[in-house]
């Protein structure tokens, strides 16, 4: 984890101001239910404003928890810690989670 630890809760948004590059988060809706857990490498600023480009998937996302991760997290740890996450937070709307694998 780096330094900054967890964040939240922010406001979803295409805005949202957030230095981690590589980071896991959960998204929840105006009920508090968790609606979809995702993971980033490219940033989660950028991230977000990806997701908000499609309203019908995004309307009603309004609060994110943002877990950071250090920038030299390898990319398959990072899906592997969303994975993780997906499956102990059991959200609504994601079609699918990254496969909890063993390291070898």
């Amino acid at each position: 984890m780096r330094n900054d630890g967890p964040a939240g809760p922010l406001p979803f948004g295409p805005k949202a101001t957030f230095s981690a590059v590589k980071a896991v988060y959960v998204v929840c809706g105006w009920s508090g239910r968790v609606l979809y857990v995702g993971s980033t490498t490219v940033g989660v600023t950028t991230r977000f404003a990806q997701h908000a480009r499609d309203v019908r998937k995004t309307i009603d996302w309004t609060t994110a928890y943002v877990i950071p991760l250090k920038d030299d997290t390898p990319v398959r740890a990072v899906r592997r810690i969303e994975g993780r996450i997906g499956l102990a937070m059991g959200p609504e709307r994601n079609k699918a989670l990254p496969r909890i694998t063993v390291a070898r």
